[in-house]
């Protein structure tokens, strides 16, 4: 008995191996099968690690979500199809004769079967042969019904194709690491996005060629027919005096509603279009990009539907301009202002200080400008961003009493992130009020944060998702006193460390995904602190990224952190079987094959070890092998030649002449803030080890709010 409701539940829950057996079973098997294949697809330098053109084209109605990792993507010198249109997009594709009848297929999967292939090749494989062999012409009924939806004529010659997603006309995200070397390549990219009105989500990395102001202007324009304004969620906003004809579309119904970027370089155009383009968004997300200021923000009185902002410029856009943009934000929810560059590109008039006047002695040194203190505050009213609950500054030279006063401002904080800056007991003391909502936090290299503080946090946040802070004494742990760490006795005499009575508080975030925080105080501790120590690591079941490393090069090499061996009690956190990756570089460790073993076994999901499991060579190239076997990246850090250890990945694509950097493996998006419903996370320091690649599809969405 097929009943198809249970057959889609059953296809769900399937390996992408499975789900490409499963779709050459019958007909019905691969109407379900072939749209989980097909709906998440990555294109990497390895020509062994991608789909084919022809693959491509025959299952371009099924792309939803489109990956494009290289550090380049060669294209034509000649472009006929630039510049829109809806016939020939982005040029003709060029696919073996064979493949317009379906035949090709089959011979593909006949040529690779006897052969150890990559997943991709199984796609391919699975797109081919369920065409051409399942339930007689079934392919050639595919192929004629994609040819009409795409309006994408094929050539009978061999040779390398065009732009591999020309045929693509239903992409929902889109996400590019590209070096762009070709002018000719924003031709494609343009078409891309204008010949796909489905766009939700375009995440952009790109070096070499900066954007063009007609792929900008089609970000803007991408978007299907609205429904009624009564029914909208989202307010329309039409520029008054814009160039571009953007139309009264923009900012309703569909279209583009998330945009990041990092390292883009726009010039005043391109700018402005970017500014046209925020209207209509619910996300924005700008990282390292240079800019230049429009010297007016009359033209945008309102970003009306706009619910995350992530503001890190490298130059352009002033820093008063910057908080014009986020004061016209009425809807934001989330914020993210990076002013450690830009704080230096133009003046900051805030608090009472005109713009030519001289600021307080207090302000020299490299940050010339006052923090706008006030103007922050004043963020939180009604006026301008009452939603606003989550916010994340990068700016070193705040003090303790500032963050204080923004902290007191804001009727409720959900996120708040304030790497390397002066945050201390004042700011703490009033952020103790927002600890019941509290999901995010993260006050790595604050100056003024304590050893109790980090305790205190795990024991009152019960919310808490995320948590990366400095270091946590064990005597905090196991509940002794700082001031008084021995007992004085009646007779004058003082009580040993190990006979006094230990009162341990328990973590109460047992909901924590992700923890940095380097334990210390256990060498020459008593030894029954260390129990304590790792029974309330334990607590923390729902962890999947752990870091224990000491922050700073310094440490390297220190003996005062946790023993990772099974006669120190590793066996204590056997409930950590969440954990996909943890790191513990920096402390010095002396892990035994049978330590690495109960690793391997406890932790199914581990995916990435950084650390040195042993100071002699001989005896890491003996134990690492036992979680390499098992498909788990090692990376170490100190202490070495060896090139493995450094951790270094670089690779040589088979269809390129030259070295490069493999961008999948960076993952930089991911190593940057999470802000949005899906991302995400912070800036990459020690203790923080880069992120994997992007899962092999279909690959569930991220939180950019809950992610790192």
């Amino acid at each position: 008995m097929d009943i198809p409701e249970i057959r889609a539940l059953v296809a769900e829950h399937m390996e992408l191996d499975a789900l490409c057996s499963a779709a050459l079973v019958s007909r019905s098997w691969r109407d379900t099968c072939m749209p989980l294949i097909w709906n998440n697809i990555s294109w990497t330098a390895q020509v062994k690690e991608r789909p084919t053109p022809e693959a491509i084209l025959a299952n371009a109605h099924l792309l939803r979500t489109v990956t494009i990792y290289t550090m380049k993507l060669d294209v034509p010198s000649s472009s006929t199809g630039s510049g829109g249109g809806e016939e020939g997009v982005g040029g003709d594709v060029v696919v073996p004769e064979e493949a317009e009848t379906g035949a090709g297929a089959g011979t593909i999967a006949e040529t690779v079967t006897d052969t150890d292939t990559p997943v991709e090749t199984v796609i391919d494989v699975a797109a081919g042969a369920g065409d051409a062999g399942a339930e007689g012409d079934a392919g050639t009924t595919t192929a004629e019904t994609e040819k009409a939806e795409t309006g994408v004529t094929t050539k009978a010659n061999g040779g390398r194709g065009e732009f591999p997603f020309a045929p693509c006309r239903r992409i929902e995200e889109l996400n590019l690491q590209l070096n762009v070397r070709q002018s000719q390549l924003w031709d494609h990219l343009t078409d891309l996005v204008r010949h796909n009105p489905g766009l939700k989500s375009l995440s952009v990395f790109l070096s070499g060629i900066p954007p063009t102001l007609e792929f900008m202007q089609a970000l803007a324009r991408t978007n299907i027919p609205s429904p009624s304004p009564s029914s909208s969620p989202y307010i329309t906003y039409t520029s008054p005096s814009s160039p571009h004809g953007l139309g009264s579309g923009s900012g309703t119904g569909g279209g583009l509603r998330t945009f990041m970027t990092m390292f883009l370089d726009l010039n005043k155009q391109t700018t402005e279009a970017l500014l046209d383009l925020t209207t209509q968004l619910t996300s924005l997300q700008l990282n390292g990009a240079t800019t230049v200021d429009p010297g007016s923000l009359d033209r945008w009185p309102v970003f009306p539907n706009l619910v995350t902002l992530k503001l890190g410029l490298s130059s352009g856009i002033t820093p008063h301009h910057q908080l014009q943009i986020i004061q016209r934000c009425p809807r934001l929810q989330s914020l993210a202002w990076d002013l450690e560059e830009s704080a230096a590109t133009g003046p900051l008039t805030y608090d009472g200080y005109p713009a030519d006047s001289a600021l307080p002695s207090d302000t020299a040194g490299y940050y010339n400008y006052r923090f706008p203190t006030a103007a922050v505050c004043q963020l939180f009213e009604p006026t301008f961003c009452p939603q606003l609950e989550k916010l994340s500054i990068t700016y070193p030279s705040l003090s303790d009493q500032e963050l204080a006063r923004v902290v007191e401002a804001c009727p409720r904080l959900t996120l708040f992130e304030v790497f390397e800056t002066g945050f201390g007991a004042r700011a703490f003391q009033a952020m103790t009020r927002h600890f019941e909502h509290l999901t995010r936090l993260d006050i790595r290299r604050c100056s003024g944060v304590t050893s109790p503080m980090a305790q205190q946090i795990l024991t009152s946040c019960r919310r808490l998702v995320f948590f990366c802070g400095d270091a946590l004494h064990a005597r905090d742990i196991v509940g002794l006193q700082p001031q008084q760490p021995q007992n004085i006795m009646a007779d004058g005499t003082t009580q040993p460390l190990q006979e006094q009575q230990l009162q341990p508080q328990d973590w109460v975030c047992t909901d924590l995904t992700w923890l940095t925080l380097y334990i210390c105080g256990l060498e020459n501790a008593p030894p029954t602190w260390l129990p304590v120590v790792l029974t309330q690591l334990a607590r923390l079941t729902s962890l999947d990224f752990l870091t224990i490393s000491p922050t700073g090069p310094e440490f390297d090499g220190t003996k005062d952190g946790l023993p990772l061996s099974l006669s120190s009690g590793l066996s204590t956190l056997s409930s950590l079987a969440n954990i996909e990756r943890f790191c513990f570089h920096g402390l010095a460790q002396e892990m035994s094959e049978h330590d690495v073993q109960w690793m391997v076994d406890s932790w199914p999901r581990l995916v990435r070890v950084e650390g040195v499991v042993h100071p002699e060579r001989e005896r890491r190239m003996a134990i690492e092998p036992i979680m390499r076997r098992e498909g788990i990246e090692v990376c170490g850090y100190f202490g070495d030649d060896d090139e493995d250890v450094l951790g270094l990945h670089v690779i040589a694509s088979e269809d390129e002449d030259e070295e490069e950097l493999d961008f999948a493996s960076l993952d930089i998006f991911q190593n940057d803030l999470a802000l949005d419903g899906g991302g995400a996370g912070d800036h990459p320091v020690e203790g923080t080890p880069p992120l994997l690649p992007p899962p092999s599809p279909p690959a569930p969405p991220q939180e950019d709010m809950d992610q790192a």
